[in-house]
C-alpha cells in the first residue's frame, strides 16, 4: 500500500511541471474595438491563448463567436477575456452591431 501511494504522489509530482509549462506558453492578445470596427485579429494564435478585448468604443458591443464557443458584452470602455479552446477558424461579430465581423485563426 504505502509503495502504491509513493508511485501515486511520484506521477503527480511529475506531471505538475508539464501543466504548468503549457500554461506558460500562453499568451494574451489584445482586439481593440473603436468606431463601430474590430481592429485586426492577430495571426499567430494557440489554442489556450487569450484574447483581451477592449471596447474603446462609446457604445457597448460584444464579441459573439458564431459558434457560440464564446460571447463577451462590452460596456463602453470595458474589457473582457476569451480562452481559445480549440484549433480552427472562428467568425464572430457584435450582436448590437451586425456589421461588425472579424475572424479568429487558431492553430493547435
Amino acid at each position: 500500500m504505502r509503495g502504491l501511494l509513493l508511485a501515486s504522489i511520484t506521477l503527480l509530482v511529475s506531471i505538475a511541471p508539464a501543466a504548468q509549462s503549457s500554461a506558460a506558453e500562453a499568451k494574451v492578445f489584445a482586439i481593440e474595438i473603436n468606431k463601430l470596427a474590430f481592429a485586426a485579429a492577430p495571426s499567430d494564435l494557440h489554442v489556450n491563448d487569450i484574447i483581451e478585448w477592449k471596447n474603446a468604443d462609446i457604445f457597448e458591443h460584444t464579441a459573439t463567436a458564431r459558434d457560440g464557443s464564446f460571447d463577451v458584452d462590452l460596456p463602453a470602455g470595458g474589457v473582457g477575456r476569451t480562452v481559445l479552446k480549440k484549433a480552427g477558424t472562428i467568425d464572430y461579430f457584435c450582436k448590437f452591431h451586425p456589421g461588425m465581423k472579424g475572424r479568429l485563426t487558431i492553430a493547435p
